[in-house]
């Protein structure tokens, strides 16, 4: 969540911002959701504008990060089609950051008319212009 402090900073110098979702992921909302307070300021503050957690054992049906991603297909397409989104995947490389690739692969084919392949490069593109970042590991 450190690109909040970062918000928070351009705001403070009376930076117009952009909008901005966070998807942010655990377990358990009670056990695992530490940024729980810090992330509600952001969200008073307007430093983020949108706000889609999933806790993936607080109900009998698993819930992750990609399958509130795929809800949100269509405003994740407009911003990244609008050229104002950063996308930042924070997480475990082994399961969560592939599932999280592959719905983002998805929205950007099935919301861009793409194919596999421009949809590849739309993401090679976005590295590149250090708008697609990732800060991954694995156990």
């Amino acid at each position: 969540v450190g690109f909040l402090h970062r918000r928070r900073v351009w705001q403070e110098k009376n930076n117009e911002l952009g909008e901005a979702m966070l998807f942010f992921g655990c377990r358990n909302q009670k056990d695992d959701y530490l940024y729980e307070d810090f992330i509600g300021k952001a969200i008073g503050d307007k430093i983020i504008t949108e706000l889609h957690v999933a806790f993936s054992r607080d109900q009998p049906e698993k819930i992750y990060v990609q399958h509130m991603l795929q809800r949100q297909a269509d405003s994740v397409w407009r911003l990244l089609d609008e050229g104002k989104a950063n996308v930042y995947i924070c997480g475990d490389a082994k399961y969560m950051a592939k599932d999280v690739d592959k719905v983002l692969l998805e929205i950007i084919q099935s919301k861009g008319g793409m194919s596999l392949d421009a949809a590849k490069q739309y993401i090679t593109k976005l590295e590149k212009g250090d708008r697609f970042l990732k800060d991954v590991w694995s156990a």
